[in-house]
């Protein structure tokens, strides 16, 4: 009895062991190989996650990238900014090609999705194309792309019940589906999107007073993932 418990713990052992290798290699496959490993010019494509301007043109002060701009100046690193509140990723796909043309860049950050996610007439699959579309346009352009997943849906961050209303939607029940549908977006955009490398969901810490935005306490958090991802990976 005492030998058949032996055996059958030794191949439970060898299976967990299997397992985890098997994991380790496609986690390892997956990540595509960087070509810039000292990145000095980055551009950051976007909506209001990551914007710096409004529509009108006004500075926006207290968002991620205005912290990487000021911190990695002085090591000679350059962030451009594509990003604008409200816009999808068919937005952020069509000025893509002329910031591409105009510049060169060693690493392309996507960021975006959240209003394909909350926009019932944009299916995943679209928002999908759209990126891939977008990963192989800076890949030509001889970037490395890493594309953002963005906070982890938790706490505040995605909690429907203090998700501003619109006209769309007249009740914070309405907001739910429109929730899944981001994180269904977050799962599969790791899965379906080629040669891109991809930087993790991250806790905000409930930093939010929408539900969607972080505060500027918030920022400083998100700063400081993509600053360690620009150095480091």
């Amino acid at each position: 009895m005492e030998r058949r418990t032996k055996i059958i713990l030794g191949i439970g052992i060898g299976v967990s062991v299997l397992l985890t290798t098997l994991l380790i290699y496609f986690a390892k496959r997956k990540k595509v190989k960087v070509s810039n490993k000292n990145p000095k010019k980055i551009l950051i494509v976007g909506d209001s996650q990551s914007a710096i301007k409004d529509a009108n043109g006004n500075r926006i002060t207290y968002t991620y990238p205005n912290i990487l701009q000021q911190e990695l100046a002085p090591q000679g690193i350059t962030i451009d900014v594509l990003a604008l509140g409200g816009k999808p990723t068919e937005w952020m796909l069509s000025n893509l090609p002329a910031q591409l043309a105009n510049n060169k860049y060693d690493r392309v950050i996507l960021y975006g999705g959240g209003n394909d996610a909350s926009n019932a007439s944009i299916p995943l699959e679209r928002t999908l194309e759209n990126f891939q579309k977008m990963v192989d346009l800076a890949k030509a352009n001889g970037a490395d792309v890493f594309i953002n997943l963005g906070w982890k849906v938790q706490g505040d961050f995605g909690n429907y019940k203090i998700i501003p209303l619109t006209p769309y939607l007249s009740k914070q029940e309405d907001w739910i589906p429109y929730v899944e549908k981001r994180k269904e977006l977050q799962k599969l955009l790791p899965q379906k999107i080629q040669n891109a490398n991809f930087i993790q969901p991250y806790d905000l810490k409930s930093l939010t007073k929408d539900g969607i935005h972080p505060t500027a306490e918030g920022h400083k958090i998100v700063a400081e993932i993509i600053k360690d991802n620009i150095l480091n990976d």
